[in-house]
């Protein structure tokens, strides 16, 4: 009888520690990423539950994520605010990357040249 208490209550605890895992994922994918407004999060766990596409195995995860990501969004919506001003002084990901291929480019080509 104690090991059928222990089972269950580990079971029941790595099922929490898991849905702990998964709140608010879509916000905080979306937060590292360009600005992409207010309640970003919020937005790409309803793209999820309306797009046809989407498999049957992420659906009831964006559902359950969806109020999470809509608590955390909340609270990130003064940051939001203040990233909103910055995104024309900013340059957007793809140009960092372009950037960053160029220089690396250069530096081998340099670094070829002068042996």
């Amino acid at each position: 009888m104690k090991q059928l208490i222990l089972v269950i209550c580990s079971i029941s605890l790595n099922m929490v520690g898991c849905l702990i895992l998964l709140c608010g994922c879509s916000s905080i994918m979306t937060h590292v990423g360009p600005h992409q407004g207010y309640y970003s999060g919020t937005k790409a766990d309803t793209r999820i539950l309306k797009d046809s596409d989407t498999g049957w195995v992420i659906k009831p995860l964006a559902m359950i994520d969806l109020p999470f990501s809509a608590l955390l969004d909340t609270v990130l919506l003064p940051y939001d605010y203040f990233q909103a001003d910055n995104i024309a002084s900013q340059p957007s990901p793809k140009e960092r990357v372009q950037d960053w291929e160029n220089y690396q480019a250069t530096d081998i080509t340099y670094q070829t040249t002068s042996k």
